[in-house]
């Protein structure tokens, strides 16, 4: 295979991340590292220290082909509001202009975007692609939901959230379409059909193609952390994942059920998360807050399925991936982009708490009957599935 440079611009890139999004751009950095290719990232690191304060303790190798251009502003916060303002930050411009003009990319694959601003797009390379892991395009709080929680179904230029969110206006987005924002980019990928449908809708009249993300092969033999069957959510303590409801729906059926319901992550509603248990009166429910890679792995292999109830609509969540690498199936909400991987598998989606309960029953009792979730994994999520593709649409 022809040996190519690759560009590929991020806000965050590990161990400067905060979201899945970088995570996926370091796994496909490594995976074309290691096929030879040579790799270069451009990341924000004023975007990290504005939403984190402290140095990360992560540490992530990155293959030898792989080159990291880490940009950080002497103007800090100021350049990357005139970002988000305007689009476009002079200094932050000049630097990204400079390194993709002495690479000469034959791909550059622009992610997410976000801390840079839209004047990124501009910036081409033999291919040009840029991958939707979010709303950002059309969505100027990024997640189609509203402040009141509910589902938007407005348009792109949308004013009001911003507002109500307590947040400046994008200016750029009043002065250009969608469409001329995206004018150079050749292909944008979607991770699930339901971004490409959503994007479509929004009247984004570019080659949408979809590929859902992967995540690396980590099968592993764990023994069970525990003596009882269990279900398993891994997520941010947050409402738009659905985590309160769901604790309110499992604790009103703690006579109906012998499996726990294990609780894994941190958020802002953890101590209201604690009193909804507390006042339940369930013992069935525990919360496990943080833990290690290793215990998780442990956590996922042997839970009768991991629960994904989120009320916002996921785009291709790592946490069903995660799910089937282990072997373990998936129980999710009819909503986003988590049905089509469930569908792959036959696995339960619920529409409201009352399937939602049945899910729970018939799994326990294994009374459903889905594909298993391995096969799924490897056919559609795993490394070689999306570098096939990825290299059919530099071919196009």
């Amino acid at each position: 295979m022809e040996t190519l440079k690759f560009v590929m611009t991020s806000t965050f890139y590990p161990p400067y991340h905060i979201g899945g999004d970088a995570i996926h751009v370091y796994y496909l950095a490594n995976e074309l590292a290691k096929r030879n290719h040579e790799v270069h990232i451009i990341h924000l690191l004023d975007s990290y220290y504005f939403k984190r304060k402290n140095k990360p303790n992560n540490e992530y190798n990155n293959h030898d082909n792989i080159f990291i251009h880490s940009i950080k502003s002497p103007f800090g916060f100021l350049s990357i509001s005139n970002s988000y303002v305007f689009g476009k930050s002079i200094y932050i411009d000049g630097k990204i202009k400079t390194i993709i003009e002495e690479i000469k990319p034959d791909v550059l694959h622009h992610h997410n975007i976000a801390g840079f601003g839209s004047s990124i797009l501009n910036y081409v390379g033999n291919k040009t692609f840029y991958t939707a892991h979010d709303y950002w395009i059309f969505c100027p709080m990024a997640n189609l939901m509203k402040k009141d929680g509910s589902l938007c179904n407005g348009h792109f230029s949308c004013c009001a959230c911003p507002l109500l969110y307590k947040r400046p206006p994008q200016i750029w987005r009043y002065r250009s379409n969608v469409n001329s924002i995206l004018g150079k980019i050749d292909i944008v990928i979607a991770p699930s059909t339901y971004m490409k449908e959503r994007l479509l809708d929004f009247g984004i009249r570019k080659n949408v193609e979809v590929i859902p993300n992967f995540i690396l092969d980590t099968e592993t033999e764990g023994e069970a952390p525990y003596d009882f069957p269990y279900f398993l959510f891994v997520g941010v303590i947050e409402r738009h994942k659905g985590v309160l409801d769901l604790v309110k729906t499992y604790a009103s059926i703690k006579e109906q059920i012998n499996a726990n319901l294990m609780i894994v992550g941190t958020g802002s509603l953890d101590e209201k998360l604690h009193r909804i248990i507390k006042d339940s009166g369930s013992d069935k429910i525990k919360l496990l807050g943080r833990v290690n890679d290793r215990e998780l792995t442990t956590l996922y292999k042997n839970a009768l399925a991991v629960v994904i109830p989120s009320i916002w609509p996921e785009n291709n969540p790592y946490v069903a991936i995660e799910a089937l690498v282990h072997g373990t199936p998936i129980i999710v909400s009819n909503i986003g982009g988590l049905p089509e991987i469930a569908e792959k598998g036959n696995m339960p989606i619920f529409n409201n708490s009352q399937e939602l309960i049945s899910c729970f029953k018939m799994m326990e009792k294994g009374q459903i009957t889905y594909k298993n979730p391995r096969r799924i994994y490897e056919e559609y999520y795993s490394p070689n599935s999306f570098i096939t593709r990825y290299f059919h649409l530099i071919k196009k």
